[in-house]
């Protein structure tokens, strides 16, 4: 059996992110799931925190994805 751990739909790491991080003022959601990646998408994929899978939906790690998602939000990531 071939699984991959920490691996969940790329909205469901939003959520966990959003409530890991209620000081950043994100809302949970599939749209600002979607509208954050329209700013961080290409930062998101270089740091391999989430795959198009199916060329329809976003995979996200769910663990890796709140750091980088959390230096985006901070302006520690590089800016779009």
């Amino acid at each position: 059996m071939c699984t991959r751990t920490g691996w969940v739909l790329g909205y469901s790491a939003w959520e966990h992110f959003t409530k890991l991080h209620p000081e950043l003022g994100y809302k949970s959601g599939r749209m600002n799931f979607h509208n954050f990646l329209r700013l961080y998408r290409d930062h998101l994929k270089q740091a391999d925190v989430i795959r198009l899978a199916k060329r329809q939906f976003w995979v996200a790690h769910e663990e890796r994805f709140c750091a980088v998602a959390f230096d985006c939000a901070t302006g520690a990531a590089a800016q779009p």
